[in-house]
């Protein structure tokens, strides 16, 4: 496996991947997407999807949670 490294800027849903790499129409390739290290904090996860942690925190709507007494536990045949 061979890695090439360019910069890019999504436009339109697509990545331009430059002519000097001379790659085959059709050829199979693995995509790894890096977020720009160089960018502020801010800007970069400006575009990251919220977590399903963010999306969900806070959001139970019902009632207080209550967990019921456990019971006993089962009792087990001893091993040999």
């Amino acid at each position: 496996m061979h890695a090439i490294e360019f910069k890019s800027q999504l436009e339109h849903g697509q990545i331009a991947v430059p002519s000097a790499f001379h790659l085959l129409e059709g050829q199979l390739v693995r995509v790894l997407i890096l977020l720009d290290e160089t960018a502020s904090g801010e800007e970069a996860n400006q575009f990251m999807p919220e977590s399903i942690w963010q999306k969900t925190a806070g959001a139970w709507q019902g009632g207080d949670l209550v967990r019921d007494l456990q019971s006993e536990p089962e009792q087990r045949l001893a091993l040999e």
